[in-house]
């Protein structure tokens, strides 16, 4: 299991570079971009709140296949990619919510 997961993790990391490639002149992503894309699409949420940092460590070999999955789909359907990055984004806007509502600034 532990090779099949060092096996996802590598493929992760080469495709959200091809998909860095692919996309340079449309969008203004990074290759990190596109993980946080598909991580946070397989978990759901902000994909730290679920999974230990680093994700391809600690994600499950289930985990690491849907994101894979994820990434493959983005570089065949851009629209698919949009919407799951406006996901992504509204997942991390209501975390910070949530983490201002824990810890209110008093000044």
């Amino acid at each position: 299991m532990y090779e099949a997961n060092r096996q996802l993790a590598f493929d992760i990391t080469v495709l959200s570079n091809v998909l860095d490639k692919h996309y340079n002149k449309e969008l203004n992503f990074r290759n990190h971009c596109y993980l946080r894309i598909a991580f946070d699409a397989t978990v759901n949420n902000k994909w730290d709140t679920k999974v230990g940092k680093p994700y391809t460590k600690y994600a499950s070999e289930a985990q690491l296949q849907s994101a894979l999955a994820l990434l493959k789909g983005y570089l065949l359907d851009k629209q698919l990619l949009l919407m799951d990055n406006e996901k992504s984004l509204a997942f991390r806007k209501n975390q910070k919510q949530i983490e201002q509502i824990r810890s209110p600034k008093l000044f």
